[in-house]
């Protein structure tokens, strides 16, 4: 495998589970965040694997250690999304790392060029747009790219 560029940060860390107000529990006991964690709700649409997709989540951000927490529960989906198979797969817990970049389509075709990876989910969150990029088989988790 002819690798062409490397990553040099990550800024975010996402876990995904079931119940977000037990995990902030457990979240507010094991860490020292600086401030309060809150739990918003928010909704989102996305392209999934190519079609659209509406649901709610609950989250939770935080900065922790110089990275971005951020944890997600999904309440509500009208379809498939990244979040929700996860737990239907059995999983909770680390689910990507997210990367703040200004050019998210370079990444993209760097990924697919050296490692043969898709974008397996898309969307917008105001002016910020998060690419999941489909590494989960290639390294276990997936890699979100933020572009501002």
């Amino acid at each position: 495998m002819t690798q062409k560029f490397k990553l040099d940060k990550f800024d975010q860390v996402g876990i995904v589970v079931n119940d977000i107000e037990k995990s902030a529990e457990l979240y507010r006991a094991l860490f020292a965040f600086k401030g309060a964690i809150n739990i918003l709700e928010q909704d989102a649409n996305v392209i999934y694997k190519g079609k659209e997709v509406k649901f709610t989540m609950k989250k939770i951000m935080q900065f922790f250690g110089g990275k971005q927490f951020e944890v997600v529960e999904v309440v509500k989906a009208n379809g498939p999304n990244l979040y929700s198979e996860f737990i239907e797969e059995g999983n909770t817990g680390l689910h990507h790392l997210g990367i703040y970049v200004k050019d998210a389509d370079k990444f993209i075709t760097q990924f697919k060029e050296d490692f043969n990876v898709d974008i397996a989910q898309v969307g917008n969150v105001g002016k910020l747009r998060f690419t999941y990029l489909d590494t989960k088989d290639l390294i276990g988790y997936y890699i979100e790219l933020l572009e501002f």
